[in-house]
């Protein structure tokens, strides 16, 4: 049975607070690779969850500012796949007809498979 948006965010409130928890430990004695080996469960769980909420979540459409620069959908997951952009270099929104959504695509989505077809370009943003 499929998954609602309500019970993915209240998953990724539930991710968020133990990872809060972990956070604001006495964390002196670790070193920061400890702490995200320590954390990694929850940092890779609100990854999952996140790109699970981007799948399914409603939009609203707002107007595409100059400096984005919009790209295909189909041209975006190319340069994605050829190494062209990866999380670090920024993030995009999808857009459909000329407007801009407010559901954000990483390049680690085309990774993960996790695309929405039904819009058709990105507007890019890098860092």
């Amino acid at each position: 049975m499929a998954r609602t948006l309500e019970q993915i965010e209240a998953d990724i409130e539930r991710v968020e607070e133990a990872y809060d928890v972990k956070f604001h430990a006495d964390n002196t004695n670790r070193s920061w690779e400890e702490f995200m080996k320590w954390a990694e469960p929850e940092i890779r769980a609100l990854g999952e969850l996140s790109r699970e909420r981007r799948m399914m979540m409603p939009y609203k459409l707002t107007e595409i500012p100059d400096f984005a620069d919009v790209m295909p959908l189909d041209e975006f997951i190319k340069c994605v796949d050829s190494g062209g952009f990866i999380d670090y270099d920024g993030s995009g929104n999808y857009c459909i007809d000329g407007m801009e959504t407010d559901i954000k695509i990483h390049p680690s989505d085309v990774k993960h498979g996790a695309i929405r077809w039904e819009f058709d370009s990105v507007a890019w943003y890098n860092r």
